[in-house]
């Protein structure tokens, strides 16, 4: 049942910042367990500061609605989600829910809008494979299994056998998200129908068993036109999914977590921007010590490299920095440095969400590093939230200007002599 019929007391919070809320103290306490933000008593009696909130979307708890507002907006949000360089087609029509969307609805519209385009001309199909017991055979005899199963009984036989069907992962994914969004969520009826619809569609697919994060399925040329709606429903099944994960038995919750889709949407540009002139962007990369004894691990957000050997660092930040911020948080700055000096590289770089704004140098005198805080504006079309991060990527090799995405020989001058600030530490 969807819970739209249920009545709720619909609150709305900023992302950014602390709210001022009104919970009863299960409610408090139910959100807090959620663990995605700080829920704390005031002096007045039923009224909690809400502050350090992590994840956006909606939270049902015991008749309380909570919108968690993003500060980034929803277009902007759902572009840099369906993100994944040239499968991904940049139009206006992609995104047509209204300006006052909630999270799930613009969610929902989108999918919906993505999933018609990617089964224009029907569900993909593939081949999975298939175990059957049959008196004809077609496939393969699964010997172990007839032994197994029917030792010295000849018939029926064990087959293997691979059957071209459309129960493949990619629509057992978008089953999944589609289901999760009207089962769930408080959407427009308009939108319920068209949820039901599309269900209908994906009838002979399998459920999907989500144990953990969302293993997707590799691109290939026969799936890149879903990819799309793929890397939408992915976002859907994780907010859906979340709560359930952090073991909570909290109410209906849809929460996405912003800086997963900023870093997979910074990451994913830089990979593409960078390519063609043979640099590799590794997200994520494992396997990077900051001691000998390999004690202290580190995680690195962004790796660029070329040929095996490491160029730069970066880090993306989902917070706000501009030029009223003053410096970065010191806690930023010791870990693009300790990267920097564990790569060996004379720079380390951070990238906040932000206007704009020019990039900040900090130069490090005991190790003579650089730390750089960028700053990433969010708003505009998503041609423009594309050509922004394409211009950090100049940043990050110190090529801006140069008319090449190569690095110059002379960089570090190069650097110093765009006309951003300087700072010694």
């Amino acid at each position: 049942m969807n819970d739209s019929a249920v009545a709720y007391r619909t609150v709305t919070i900023a992302e950014k910042g602390e709210s001022i809320v009104a919970l009863s103290a299960s409610q408090a306490v139910r959100l807090q367990e959620m663990r995605f933000c700080r829920v704390l008593p005031t002096s007045d009696e039923g009224i909690w500061r809400v502050t350090d909130v992590s994840r956006v979307g909606v939270v049902g708890l015991d008749g309380l609605r909570l919108i968690i507002q993003p500060k980034t907006p929803l277009r902007s949000l759902i572009f840099m989600a369906s993100y994944g360089g040239s499968q991904i087609a940049v139009d206006n029509h992609a995104f047509t829910f209204e300006a006052d969307s909630d999270l799930p609805t613009a969610l929902a519209a989108s999918l919906l809008h993505a999933i018609g385009l990617a089964t224009r001309r029907g569900l993909l199909k593939g081949y999975v494979a298939a175990a059957e017991t049959s008196t004809v055979v077609r496939g393969r005899w699964d010997v172990s299994r007839q032994l197994k199963i029917r030792p010295g009984i000849p018939s029926p036989v064990e087959l293997t056998l691979d059957d071209y069907t459309e129960d493949v992962p990619e629509n057992r994914i978008l089953r999944a998200a589609l289901s999760a969004l009207s089962r769930r969520e408080r959407l427009p009826e308009r939108l319920l129908k068209e949820l039901s619809a599309a269900l209908v569609m994906f009838g002979d697919v399998s459920d999907l068993r989500v144990n953990g994060p969302l293993t997707m399925p590799p691109l290939s040329r026969l799936n890149a036109h879903y990819q799309p709606a793929l890397r939408l429903a992915r976002w859907v099944i994780e907010a859906t999914s979340w709560a359930r994960q952090a073991g909570t038995t909290a109410g209906s919750a849809f929460l996405m977590n912003m800086a997963h889709v900023f870093e997979n949407f910074v990451g994913t540009v830089l990979r593409e921007s960078l390519a063609s002139d043979g640099f590799d962007v590794e997200l994520q990369a494992s396997g990077w010590n900051l001691d000998v004894d390999g004690r202290v691990r580190m995680r690195p957000d962004i790796v660029i490299s070329r040929r095996g050997q490491v160029i730069t660092v970066g880090d993306t930040k989902y917070k706000v920095w501009g030029p009223g911020s003053g410096s970065p948080p010191n806690a930023d700055v010791y870990q693009a440095l300790a990267y920097a000096v564990t790569a060996r590289v004379p720079e380390a770089h951070l990238l906040y969400v932000s206007g704009d704004v020019e990039p900040q140098r900090y130069l490090i005198a005991a190790t003579g590093t650089t730390v750089v805080a960028h700053a990433i504006s969010l708003d505009g079309t998503p041609e423009e939230l594309v050509e922004r991060v394409q211009e950090v990527s100049a940043e990050l090799l110190g090529t801006r200007g140069t008319g090449s995405g190569m690095i110059a020989a002379d960089a570090g001058r190069s650097r110093r002599s765009r006309g951003t600030s300087v700072r010694t530490v």
